[in-house]
């Protein structure tokens, strides 16, 4: 005969396993994929910069521009060369604008080997009004530092064009 003790242990696991199974069933469904939006649709000031960005500069592979929107509180992809408009920003994206960081790291983007730079995007006046990430193509002479100093270049003359970070969601043809 099974002791009492053996009997409880089983009837307490077999109770616990109940709860747990009746738990899972009852969670919620998983949330729709977002959608993300196309360049081509979007039509806001900061995709016109991406694709002025792209258009005159045949070392990069795409840009990314990152914002939080007037009145919100997360950092999201406002404009990209990819379809990819409308992500919400991992928060160390956001602790890395907020500390005026710069991050240089060889990635792949789909399976082309790119330079990445992640860094502060400034305005006209040298405030941080969000993010932009640069991805250079890879090949000869395109190292950490050629990437660095470029993508300066490039935030040089982004900050010139970016009064604040409204301008940025103002519409355009």
């Amino acid at each position: 005969m099974k002791s009492p003790r053996i009997l409880f242990r089983a009837t307490l696991l077999m109770a616990i396993l109940a709860l747990a199974t009746a738990q899972a069933g009852a969670q919620p469904a998983a949330a729709a994929p977002e959608k993300l939006g196309k360049p081509a649709e979007n039509r806001i000031y900061a995709q016109q910069l991406v694709n002025e960005m792209l258009a005159a500069n045949p070392d990069l592979l795409d840009v990314g521009l990152h914002a939080i929107r007037p009145g919100g509180t997360d950092l999201y992809i406002i404009a990209d060369g990819l379809d990819i408009i409308g992500r919400k920003d991992a928060p160390n994206n956001l602790e890395m604008m907020n500390r005026d960081q710069t991050i240089l790291e060889p990635r792949l983007l789909g399976k082309t080997p790119r330079m990445a730079v992640h860094t502060p995007l400034r305005n006209s006046a040298g405030d941080i009004v969000g993010l932009a990430v640069f991805s250079f193509k890879r090949g000869d002479g395109m190292d950490k530092l050629t990437a660095y100093v470029r993508s300066a270049t490039l935030l040089a003359q982004l900050a010139k064009k970016v009064p604040d970070t409204a301008s940025l969601f103002q519409p355009v043809p």
